[in-house]
C-alpha cells in the first residue's frame, strides 16, 4: 500500500466526518428552532368545543403544527390528556378527543393536551369544558314493519336544539331471533350528527336475500345523546317476508274485546281469548292465542261476525257458529251443547249474505230476508217479544234487506235504502228522538231512502246518507263527532257530522267511532287510544289505502293495503290479542341479548337485570322503584332492552337486589332504587318514608332515581345484594347494612332489626369474596369461609342447624375462592371443587339427594369449577365447570334453560348446551343471565322484561295502528 493511497484514504474519511458533523449540527438547529417555535401549543389547537350538552358525545380534533418534519423519520408525535378532570374523554393518535363526559348539567371539567415528539414535549394551556342541559332526542317514527312491499323506510332523528359540534351517537341492536343486523349499514353502531343539525335521516333498508325461519323483531336502542331514556326504533319483519312469499291480502276483519278474526283469500284466522272455544280450534284446545291461528282448512270463508264469547261466519253462503251457546248464541236450536268447539253449520241453507254480532246475540241476511237469534231482553231480535231464540228467527216479511249492524243491545239495518232500528233505546240511539227501554219491532228512522251505511255502537248510532255522515245517541266521550260543545250530551236528533260528502263506510265501538272516506282515508273520534276528548273526526295517519274497519268497546282493527292493523285502549284487551309489549312471561331457553361481544359481568335481581359491557353499565326489567338508574323524569315503566346507566366507562362491579341496585366504579360505591331498609347506608333516626313500607334514615331519600354515591371511600372491591340487604368489601374489610331480621347483617336482630349504615363485620382486612341471600350471608376471609344469619336448615355450614348473628367458620379449610348464598342453602368453591349445604329444597344442593346437610357436601367429582350463582330467595343454582355451564334446583320460571316448560326440580347439575366458553353467570329471583365468549344470554322469568326477551314480532305502541303478523 503506497503512501499516496493512505493519504487519499485519510482525506476521504476526514471529509465524511466533517459532512456528518455538519448534518448533525443542521439537524440540531432544526430541532432547536422547532422547539422554540412550538412553545405555545395552544395556538396550534383548532377550536375545540367548550360547551357540551349532558350525555352528548364529545368530539374535537387537535391540530398539531410547528414540529419538525425531519423528526418524523425518527419518531411520531404522541398525544395525551394531562391533568384531566373530565372522566370519559380520551385522545387518539390522530388528535381526536372523544367520549361521553361522566358529568351532569351545571358541572365543569378541564384538561391539557400534551404533545411529545422525540425528546420534545409541549403542554397546552388549560382547556375548560362546561356541561349544559341535555338535548332531547325524538324519532319521527319508532315502529316499523317491513313486509314485501316496503323493504326501505326512513325515520328522522330530531334534536331539540342544533348540535353544537359534529358527533356520533352510539346505538345497540337487540334481536329476537337473529345474531346480526338485518339492515344495511346498521353494523357500525354509530349515527353521524353533523354540526348544527337539528335532524338526521336514518335510512332503514333490509339486506337482500334474507332467509329467516321465523318472524323477526329487532330494536335499535340509542345509548347516548341525552340524559334519560333514549329513543329506540322497533323493527318487525313478518315471516312471510323472510320466507320470500308475498304478503297476505285480507278482505274482512271483525273484532270483539277479547278475540279477533280475519279472512284472507277465503282462509279464516282467529286469535285472542279462547275461553268457551270462541276461536273454534276444536275440542280440547282452549289455549289463548296472541298470534293468529288458522281455523280449519276451508278456503271459501266470506264474512265473520263476533259476539262477546262466540263467533259466526259465512262460508260458501252457509252459516256457521261456534263458542258459547247459552242464550242460543251459537244457534244450535237449544242450549245444548253449552259450548260449540269448532265451526258448525246452522241449518242447510247456502244463501246467507250478511252477518253481525251483538253482545249476546246475532243477526243475518239470507236472500234479502232478515233473521236474528240469541239473547232478547231488550227486543233486539225484533220478534215482538223478549224471548230468547235458539235458532235463526225471521224478522218481518221484508225481502230486500241490504245491511245489518248490531250494537250493545240494539240493531239497525238498511232495507231498500231505508233505515230501521230496534232494541234498547234508553240513550236515544234508535234515532226517533225518544227514550225507550226496548223496541221489540223494526222502527223506520225518518223517511229517506238514500241511506248507504249504518253502524250500531254500544249506545250510539251513525250512518251515511248520500255520502254525508250522521250520528245520534250517547255522546259521553264524543263518539258522535259533533264537537266539544256537544260532548257529554245525549243527542236524539239525527245530526250531520261536518260537511264532507265522501264518506264510504263506518264502524262503531263502545265509546268511539271510525270511518273511511275519500277513497281510503281513515278517521276516528271519541274515546280513541286511551284518549277521551277527540270530539270530531280526526284522520289517523296519512295512508289512503284503508278498505275495512271494525271496532268493539275497546278495540279497533282495520285493513290497510291488504294488511291487518289493530290498536286498543284497555290493558286486558291488549294482552289478549298480542298488542303492545306482549313479552313472554318465561324465556325457556337462553337467548342472546344484543350483538355485542364485550359483555363481562351480569347481575340478575328480583325483577330486573344489569350487566357491564366494556366498562359501561346497562340495566333492564322492572323499574317500579327506579332500580334501573335512569334519569327518566320519574317514569316507573319496565324496560325490555338494556339501557345505559349514566355515561361512565369505568364500572367494575354490579349487584342487582330487590328494588335496588349497587355498583362500583373506580373504587367508589354507588346505589340507586328503593332505599327501604337502609339499603344505601346512612344514619340518623328512621322516620317512615312517604306512603309507608319501611323506615328511612333522615339523610337518605326513600328512593334514588340515579346512582348515588355511598360514603367517600375509593377502595370498594366487591358488593352483593339481597332483597333488602347489602354487603361489600372496602379495603379488605367487610361491611353489611340493611334488614337484619335473622342476624344476616352480623348484628343481633333482637336489638338491631335494621342496620342503618355500612357496619364492619369483625376486624379483618383480608376479606376477598362475599355472597348474601335475604336471610343469611357468607364471606371468605384470607381463604377461610364464614357464614352468619339464619341457619335452621344448615345453611351456615358449621354442623349446627341454628342461626347466628356472629360469623361462624365453615370447616377448617383455607382455600375457599368463591361463595354464594341462596334461599335456604349455600354453595362454595375451594381448589376447584364445588360444595353445597343447607336446605335441599327442589334439589338446590345438587348432590342427587333431597336431604338437608349442615356441612359442605361435594357436588360431583370435578376440580375445575370457577363460578357459582344462586338466587337470593329461590332454589335455582347455576355454575361454570371448565367453561361448561350447569344448572340445577328450581325450574319454576325456566331457570334450567332447557327450552321446555317446567320440568320439576333437578337434583344434580345438568349441562346447558355444549359450549365450553362460559365465563360468568348470575341467578336472579326468576331469571338467569350469563356471559359466553363476551356474548350475553338471559333466560327464565321475563314477567318484567328482566330476561330482555323482546316483544312479540309486530308488537309496538298498542294505542296506534299496529301491524298484526304471524298469519
Amino acid at each position: 500500500m503506497t503512501t499516496k493511497y493512505i493519504r487519499n484514504l485519510l482525506l476521504t474519511l476526514n471529509l465524511l466526518l466533517l459532512t456528518a458533523c455538519s448534518l448533525d449540527a443542521e439537524l440540531f438547529e432544526k430541532i432547536k428552532s422547532t422547539s422554540e417555535a412550538s412553545t405555545d401549543l395552544s395556538l396550534k389547537i383548532s377550536d375545540l368545543p367548550t360547551n357540551v350538552p349532558e350525555s352528548f358525545p364529545y368530539y374535537g380534533q387537535v391540530q398539531v403544527t410547528g414540529l419538525s418534519s425531519g423528526l418524523s423519520s425518527f419518531s411520531t408525535p404522541a398525544l395525551s390528556l394531562q391533568d384531566s378532570t373530565c372522566p370519559g374523554l380520551s385522545i387518539n393518535a390522530d388528535g381526536w378527543i372523544s367520549g361521553v363526559l361522566d358529568k351532569v348539567s351545571g358541572e365543569s371539567c378541564e384538561f391539557k393536551v400534551k404533545v411529545t415528539q422525540g425528546s420534545v414535549s409541549v403542554v397546552s394551556d388549560v382547556i375548560s369544558l362546561g356541561v349544559q342541559n341535555s338535548l332531547q332526542l325524538t324519532l319521527s317514527q319508532e315502529n316499523f314493519s317491513f313486509d314485501s312491499g316496503a323493504p326501505t323506510q326512513n325515520t328522522v332523528l330530531n334534536l331539540s336544539a342544533p348540535a353544537p359540534f359534529a358527533t356520533y351517537l352510539d346505538y345497540s341492536i337487540y334481536s329476537a331471533n337473529s345474531e346480526s343486523s338485518l339492515f344495511n349499514g346498521m353494523n357500525t353502531g354509530k349515527i353521524l350528527v353533523p354540526a348544527g343539525a337539528t335532524s338526521v335521516v336514518i335510512p332503514l333498508t333490509l339486506q337482500a336475500g334474507l332467509s329467516l325461519s321465523s318472524a323477526e323483531h329487532q330494536t335499535i336502542q340509542l345509548n347516548s345523546g341525552m340524559s334519560g331514556l333514549k329513543p329506540k326504533i322497533e323493527l318487525v319483519i313478518p315471516l312471510e317476508f323472510a320466507g320470500g312469499a308475498p304478503a297476505q291480502v285480507f278482505q274482512d276483519i271483525n273484532v270483539s274485546d277479547t278475540h279477533l278474526c280475519a279472512i284472507s283469500d277465503g282462509k279464516l284466522y282467529c286469535w285472542g281469548n279462547n275461553d268457551k272455544y270462541r276461536l273454534g280450534l276444536g275440542a280440547g284446545d282452549l289455549d289463548n292465542r296472541t298470534k293468529p291461528v288458522r281455523v280449519g282448512t276451508s278456503t271459501t270463508w266470506q264474512k265473520v261476525a263476533l259476539s262477546s264469547e262466540g263467533t259466526c261466519g259465512l262460508n260458501g253462503g252457509k252459516l256457521y257458529c261456534w263458542g258459547r251457546n247459552d242464550s242460543g248464541r251459537s244457534a244450535t236450536g237449544s242450549n245444548v251443547p253449552s259450548e260449540v268447539t269448532e265451526p258448525t253449520q246452522v241449518g242447510g241453507n247456502s244463501d246467507w249474505q250478511d252477518l253481525t254480532g251483538g253482545t249476546h246475540f246475532s243477526c243475518g241476511i239470507r236472500s234479502g230476508e232478515l233473521y236474528c237469534w240469541g239473547y232478547n231482553q231488550f227486543g233486539q231480535l225484533a220478534t215482538g217479544d223478549i224471548l230468547t231464540k235458539y235458532s235463526p228467527t225471521r224478522v218481518g216479511a221484508g225481502t230486500t234487506w241490504q245491511k245489518i249492524s248490531a250494537g250493545g243491545s240494539h240493531v239497525c239495518g238498511l232495507d231498500s235504502g231505508k233505515l230501521y232500528c230496534w232494541g234498547a233505546g234508553s240513550r236515544l240511539q234508535l234515532g226517533n228522538n225518544a227514550s225507550v227501554t226496548r223496541q221489540q219491532s223494526v222502527l223506520q228512522v225518518g223517511a229517506s231512502a238514500s241511506w248507504q251505511d249504518v253502524v250500531a255502537g254500544n249506545d250510539h248510532t251513525c250512518g251515511i246518507n248520500a255520502g254525508k255522515l250522521y250520528c245520534w245517541g250517547d255522546n259521553y266521550s264524543g263518539q258522535l263527532g259533533l264537537g266539544a260543545a256537544e260532548a257529554g250530551n245525549i243527542i236524539g236528533a239525527i245530526s250531520q257530522v261536518g260537511t264532507a260528502s265522501d264518506w264510504e263506510s263506518l264502524a262503531a265501538g263502545g265509546n268511539h267511532t271510525c270511518g273511511i272516506r275519500n277513497g281510503g282515508d281513515l278517521y276516528c273520534w271519541g274515546a280513541v287510544s286511551y284518549q277521551s276528548g277527540v270530539w270530531e273526526p280526526t284522520r289517523i295517519g296519512t295512508d289512503s289505502t284503508w278498505s275495512k274497519i271494525s271496532t268493539s268497546y275497546y278495540m279497533t282493527c282495520g285493513i290497510n293495503n291488504g294488511s291487518v292493523l289493530c290498536w286498543a285502549h284497555d290493558e286486558s284487551t291488549i294482552n289478549f290479542i298480542g298488542l303492545g309489549e306482549d313479552r313472554a312471561e318465561i324465556a325457556h331457553k337462553p337467548h342472546r341479548v344484543g350483538l355485542s361481544t364485550s359483555w363481562s359481568l351480569p347481575s340478575a335481581g328480583y325483577g330486573h337485570s344489569c350487566a357491564i359491557n366494556a366498562g359501561r353499565l346497562y340495566c333492564w326489567g322492572d323499574n317500579s322503584s327506579f332500580q334501573l338508574g335512569q334519569n327518566d323524569n320519574g317514569s316507573l315503566a319496565s324496560i325490555i332492552v338494556p339501557q345505559q346507566v349514566g355515561n361512565s366507562k369505568a364500572w367494575q362491579k354490579i349487584a342487582s337486589g330487590g328494588g335496588h341496585t349497587c355498583g362500583i366504579k373506580e373504587g367508589e360505591l354507588y346505589c340507586w332504587g328503593l332505599n327501604v331498609g337502609f339499603d344505601f347506608g346512612g344514619g340518623g333516626p328512621p322516620p317512615p318514608p312517604p306512603g309507608g313500607g319501611g323506615f328511612m334514615p333522615m339523610n337518605v331519600s326513600p328512593v334514588s332515581q340515579v346512582p348515588t354515591r355511598v360514603g367517600t371511600s375509593k377502595t370498594w372491591t366487591a358488593i352483593a345484594a339481597g332483597s333488602g340487604q347489602l354487603c361489600g368489601i372496602n379495603g379488605g374489610k367487610m361491611y353489611c347494612w340493611g334488614q337484619n331480621s335473622d342476624g344476616q347483617m352480623a348484628a343481633d336482630p333482637a336489638t338491631v332489626p335494621l342496620v342503618e349504615e355500612p357496619t364492619q363485620v369483625g376486624t379483618s382486612d383480608k376479606w376477598h369474596a362475599v355472597g348474601i341471600s335475604s336471610y343469611h350471608s357468607c364471606g371468605i376471609d384470607d381463604g377461610k369461609l364464614y357464614c352468619w344469619g339464619y341457619g335452621d336448615d344448615g345453611e351456615l355450614g358449621d354442623g349446627n342447624n341454628t342461626s347466628s348473628h356472629t360469623p361462624v367458620r365453615v370447616g377448617s379449610d383455607s382455600d375457599w375462592t368463591a361463595v354464594v348464598a341462596g334461599n335456604l342453602h349455600t354453595c362454595g368453591i375451594r381448589s376447584g371443587q364445588l360444595y353445597c349445604w343447607g336446605g335441599s329444597y327442589q334439589g338446590a344442593l345438587g348432590t342427587g339427594s333431597m336431604v338437608d346437610a349442615s356441612t359442605p357436601q361435594r357436588v360431583g367429582v370435578s376440580s375445575s369449577w370457577t363460578e357459582i350463582a344462586s338466587g337470593f330467595e329461590n332454589s335455582a343454582v347455576c355454575g361454570i365447570d371448565g367453561g361448561k355451564l350447569f344448572c340445577w334446583g328450581s325450574d319454576g320460571w325456566g331457570q334450567q334453560g332447557n327450552g321446555s316448560a317446567f320440568t320439576g326440580a333437578e337434583v344434580v347439575p345438568i349441562q346447558l348446551g355444549t359450549s365450553t366458553n362460559w365465563q360468568k353467570v348470575s341467578v336472579g329471583e326468576r331469571n338467569v343471565c350469563a356471559v359466553n365468549a363476551g356474548k350475553l344470554f338471559c333466560w327464565g322469568g321475563n314477567n318484567n322484561g328482566q330476561s330482555a326477551l323482546p316483544p312479540t314480532p309486530g308488537a309496538a305502541d298498542p294505542t296506534t295502528p299496529t301491524l298484526i303478523t304471524g298469519f
